[in-house]
Formats: structure tokens, C-alpha cells, sequence
């Protein structure tokens, strides 16, 4: 009986961490997509969120997340992850790039001064 707590707490803890990456995927596409002119409580809101579930994703057990280790790289590679994606699509707004040069100057615009130019 004891083993299968155990088990679903790991896979409570799995969830925790999918959710967590999947809404840094999702809160980047959006930033780096349709952040320019929008409200600033937006992205403080996603932050608060963002670092919530992380906290959340690296204080449960799970089995993607097994050791401190792993754990500290996670929560390196998180806002890394971050800036990657937000970068990688804010050449498309507005419009896409005519490009690869083009695409190849914006989306280093954007790692280092954001995705508003």
C-alpha cells in the first residue's frame, strides 16, 4: 500500500514538472509573438506563475526531476528555455521575416534587448 502512495506522488511530481515546462513553452510563444503594446501586469503575472510552478515542479519527487542535480539544471535551463523560444519566433511579429539573414538578425536583436524593437 505504502509503494503505490509513493508511486503516485512521483507521478503527481511528473506532472507538476510537465505542466511547469510546458507553460514556459507556451507563455514564451506568446511573449515572443504578441507581447509588443500589450499590458506589463501580463508578464508579471506569467512570472509569478512561472516561478510558482517551478518552485512547485522542484520541491515534489518525480522521476524526471530525481536529484538535486538535475533539479539545479532544471531550473537553470528553464529561463534559458525561455528566452530561446521568446527569441526564436519574435521575428514573426509582425510579419515574418523576407530572409534567413533577416530571421538570423532579429532573432539575435531579441536575445539580447528582448522581442520589442
Amino acid at each position: 500500500m505504502r509503494a503505490v502512495s509513493v508511486l503516485r506522488l512521483a507521478a503527481l511530481g511528473n506532472l507538476v514538472v510537465l505542466l511547469c515546462l510546458g507553460s514556459v513553452l507556451l507563455g514564451a510563444l506568446y511573449f515572443g509573438i504578441a507581447s509588443c503594446g500589450g499590458y506589463i501586469w501580463h508578464r508579471h503575472a506569467f512570472v509569478g506563475f512561472s516561478v510558482g510552478m517551478a518552485i512547485m515542479a522542484v520541491a515534489g519527487s518525480s522521476t524526471i526531476l530525481p536529484s538535486l542535480k538535475v533539479k539545479i539544471g532544471f531550473l537553470i535551463a528553464l529561463p534559458l528555455l525561455y528566452v530561446f523560444v521568446e527569441s526564436a519566433v519574435a521575428p514573426f511579429y509582425p510579419g515574418p521575416p523576407s530572409s534567413p539573414s533577416e530571421y538570423w538578425a532579429a532573432f539575435t536583436q531579441a536575445v539580447q534587448y528582448g522581442p520589442c524593437r
